[in-house]
């Protein structure tokens, strides 16, 4: 941050004439700092200096890099917590920057009293002609212990002695140049090189440039038991590993009611469905999938020559995915996919809902107090939810309501009251169903992974 004089600040020293110096430190280089946020449940954290905000981050997240004065500051986070409006301060960090030094604030532990961890490194000036790149390695999971951190050419498995790192819970490894190239992230237990916790597929890492790889805890969204990134340091963007030993996970949501009950295949040519008799309302388990571009074909059920829609999907690796069919405003059935944000946060409850309904463009929702009638006063939770759209995530606050679909802008119900008792770190999820009943609509809960 430049510190610039204010007019007042001027105007006392004109005023004062040219013998007084100012008592303003004067900065003789400048620092670089971010924040991680390695807290499982928290909400998204504000991170500032002093007063002013200079990022966001949720789960796993590190803000971008910023540049300040080598002068002395306190940073600070605040998050809203649980049954709060507005944002608290949840922790402090008073730092004397130095200057050419590079800060990494790292919160743990609970989201109401967290640990701040300063970790401190060089900072780190390119000539433009070198073929490496700087990587460190941290361990922030709280639920594993000691980690082996090999990062290394894919034909080369990991061996006792050729770690880049063995870390304990907390801690940060020093930095290192590696030539730019391909590379595989593996961790295991410390000293046991067998035992293989997490393994990444190849990902290629350019050169003049400084990289942290990090361990992290698990969330709903993780299908290993491990979770990963590697963080580009100079500019806070990241890369999420994926173990591939994880298959992504794919499950299936028929929504539309005049489709008719359906087989359901994955393959090219059709030889046996994954899915048979799927009808109007069914959701599936998930099932393993392969990360490609996998063909879908519904068929009537019974009759592969039937088919009634194809499709062909790109899968991403590492993720869990929804698959509907539903009918648009034209007649036509469609596939929708979302990946939906399961993640669970411990200062609210998490409601996600999605608008199947071909005969509106949109509806209300509303959340009342339970037991208390809709008034006429009462302001939709959830305005104009379109059809045809991917769910609707939104934060919710603990507590036992009735919840009612309107039509768009009016008050005329068409589905509820339907009880929902909602606690702090619930991940609920709602599809509102079209019925035989153009004026009726259906709402139902999807089953947790």
């Amino acid at each position: 941050m430049k510190r610039i004089l204010t007019y007042g600040l001027i105007v006392a020293a004109i005023l004062g004439g040219c013998a007084k110096e100012t008592s303003l430190p004067t900065p003789t280089g400048e620092g670089t700092i971010r924040a991680i946020n390695a807290i499982p449940d928290a909400p998204e954290v504000a991170f500032l200096i002093e007063e002013r905000v200079i990022g966001s981050v949720g789960f796993k997240e590190a803000s971008s890099t910023s540049e300040f004065d080598d002068l002395t500051y306190t940073f600070n986070f605040d998050a809203v917590l649980a049954g709060e409006l507005t944002r608290t301060r949840i922790a402090s960090q008073f730092i004397d920057v130095q200057a050419d030094i590079d800060y990494t604030l790292v919160i743990t532990g609970p989201i109401d009293t967290p640990d701040v961890t300063v970790w401190e490194a060089d900072r780190r000036e390119w000539a433009g002609t070198e073929t490496v790149f700087e990587l460190s390695a941290s361990h922030l999971s709280e639920s594993l212990g000691p980690v082996d951190i090999y990062f290394a050419d894919a034909a080369t498995p990991p061996a006792l002695g050729s770690q880049f790192a063995t870390l304990d819970p907390g801690a940060v490894s020093a930095s290192a140049d590696l030539e730019a190239g391909d590379y595989v992230l593996t961790v295991t237990p410390a000293g046991d090189d067998t035992t293989i916790l997490f393994v990444s597929d190849p990902v290629s890492v350019t050169p003049q440039s400084r990289f942290m790889v990090s361990v992290f805890d698990i969330n709903a969204n993780d299908l290993a038991p491990v979770s990963t990134r590697l963080y580009e340091l100079d500019s806070g963007n990241f890369l999420n590993f994926v173990d591939t030993r994880f298959a992504p996970q794919l499950r299936f949501i028929h929504a539309s009611l005049n489709l008719g009950a359906a087989d359901i295949y994955i393959e090219d040519p059709l030889a046996a469905p994954l899915v048979s008799n799927h009808g109007f309302n069914d959701i599936t388990g998930f099932f393993d999938v392969t990360a490609t571009d996998l063909p879908v074909t519904y068929t009537a059920a019974g009759n592969v020559g039937s088919i009634l829609l194809e499709d062909d999907r790109l899968i991403i690796a590492g993720t869990r995915a929804d698959y509907y069919v539903i009918r648009d405003s034209n007649g036509v059935d469609i596939p929708i996919v979302s990946i939906t944000d399961r993640s669970s946060v411990s200062t609210f409850a998490r409601l996600s809902i999605i608008n199947t309904d071909p005969g509106r463009s949109a509806v209300d929702v509303y959340l009342v107090q339970s037991g208390e009638p809709l008034g006429d006063e009462q302001l939709p939770f959830i305005p104009l939810l379109a059809s045809g759209f991917r769910p609707a995530v939104v934060s919710v606050a603990p507590n036992s309501y009735d919840l009612y679909v309107t039509e768009f802008g009016e008050k005329v119900v068409l589905a509820g009251p339907i009880p929902l008792l909602l606690d702090l770190g619930d991940v609920t999820e709602l599809i509102i169903f079209e019925t035989v009943d153009p004026s009726v609509l259906d709402v139902g809960f999807m089953p947790s992974p």
